[in-house]
Order: structure tokens, then C-alpha cells, then sequence
């Protein structure tokens, strides 16, 4: 787990990561991890970070105590084995063409309740195969193991596969990159979930820049921001008294 894209992970004090801690409770509202465990996440076009953000909710999650299961269900261009560097000779296909049962494949990680079924050999069929009662079977299993389960999708204007894969989620999470996704792309990949009839839980929007908000979140919350703020005090000036 060496990833640097493992950011919840590697630095849990960071800006970003505390910003999926927030996503995290947020989610909770929605009763995500009780009532609904089944979380799609999904975006418009290529490039908006749902592998990314998938891997990392999926860390934040177990470290707040949940059972989590991320399935890689992008049977195209999979990138949750290459994000936690695992093998994915078996995965999510191999499940749906009869060869394996879940818990051959699913894969513990170094983090306490964390676990991934990464996609497996790619099929000719994706579309399909997600759409499948297999794949409704498969979730109701994994319902069984998991108090949260995160699918990771290819792009809703691109193929159908995330469209399909809807029907069997409890909500979807729209994914929406700054400076790469375009408004029309937003519209229309929303446009496909309503037609799926989906539960949008809301829109996770990746890639802002933090900024000065980044600063100030490290100089109050950082490591020796306290020491920082003491020295600013220790050297302000009474009012009145400034030459």
C-alpha cells in the first residue's frame, strides 16, 4: 500500500484526507453503512477520479470501524489492483463466469476491514454481465460480509456499464473532477442515472484546489501548528502602539 494515491493512508493528517472524513459523515446521513450499503460511484467522462476516491473512502470507512468491500466493477480499464498493488489474475469476472466464489477472490489489506474484489480478466461482455442476476446475487452476498460496499465504475457517457450497474446499488455518488468535467458532461451523465432510476446520493466534486484554505487547515491542524500560533501571539503588538 504504497500508492500515492493511498492519500487517506499515507497521510491522515492531511487536508485531503480530512476532506474524506467529511464525505464519510456526510454519508452517514444518507444512513450509508446502515440502512444503505450499496454505494456506486460514478462520473460523466474519463479522468474524474473514481478510482480515486473509491480507494480512499473505502480507508476512511474502516478506519471509523466498518467492514468495507471495494469492488472494482470497471471490467474495460481497472485500476483498483494497480492503486493497492495487488494481483488481479482472479477478480469480479471470474466470480460472474462461474470460475470462482467471492472469497476466493476478495483480498484483505493492511488496513483493519478493508477488502477489494478487484475486476479479474476482462470479459467481452461487461455491460452484461454487471446488468446480470449474477451480479445482483453477488451484492446480496457481499451484504452479508460488509457493512459498506463501494463500486467503482467506468464513465456514464462512454459506455452503458454504469448505468445498468445502478439498479442494484442503494445510492450513487456522482463523481465530478474541476477543470475536466464539462457541464454538459455533468447534465448528461445525471440525465442517465435518473433514466436508471438511481438514488444520486449527491456529487462529490474532486480536484479543487485547496489553496489558502489548504494553509490554513495545516497552520491550525498540522504537525506544530499550536507552536506556530503561539509564536504569532507571543510576538503581536498592543493596539495603539504600532510605530
Amino acid at each position: 500500500m504504497n500508492s500515492h494515491e493511498l492519500i487517506a493512508y499515507s497521510q491522515p493528517r492531511s487536508f485531503i484526507t480530512e476532506s474524506f472524513r467529511v464525505l464519510r459523515a456526510n454519508l452517514h446521513f444518507f444512513e450509508v453503512g446502515n440502512a444503505l450499503k450499496v454505494v456506486m460511484l460514478a462520473a460523466g467522462g474519463f479522468g474524474e477520479g473514481t478510482s480515486f476516491l473509491a480507494a480512499n473512502m473505502g480507508i476512511v470507512f474502516a478506519q471509523a470501524g466498518q467492514r468495507v468491500i471495494i469492488v472494482d466493477c470497471d471490467l474495460r480499464k481497472p485500476q483498483q489492483h494497480l492503486i493497492f498493488n495487488i494481483d488481479n489474475q482472479f477478480g469480479l469476472s471470474s466470480v460472474l463466469a462461474g470460475f470462482k466464489e467471492p472469497e476466493e477472490v476478495i483480498k484483505a489489506l493492511p488496513v483493519a476491514g478493508l477488502k477489494v474484489l478487484t475486476a479479474g480478466p476482462l470479459p467481452e461482455n461487461p455491460a452484461e454481465l454487471l446488468g446480470s442476476q449474477k451480479m445482483n446475487r453477488l451484492i446480496l452476498n457481499l451484504k452479508e460480509k460488509a457493512d459498506v460496499i463501494l463500486l467503482d465504475t467506468p464513465p456514464l457517457n462512454v459506455v452503458a456499464d454504469a448505468a445498468v450497474l445502478s439498479k442494484w446499488a442503494d445510492g450513487v455518488l456522482l463523481v465530478v473532477r474541476a477543470r475536466v468535467a464539462s457541464c454538459n458532461s455533468v447534465v448528461k451523465g445525471k440525465e442517465f442515472l435518473v433514466n436508471a432510476k438511481a438514488n444520486i446520493l449527491g456529487v462529490a466534486l474532486n480536484g479543487v484546489r485547496a489553496g489558502e484554505i489548504s494553509e490554513t487547515y495545516n497552520s491550525y491542524f498540522g504537525k506544530g501548528g499550536a507552536v506556530h500560533k503561539a509564536r504569532a501571539k507571543k510576538n503581536e503588538k498592543p493596539p495603539g502602539k504600532v510605530k
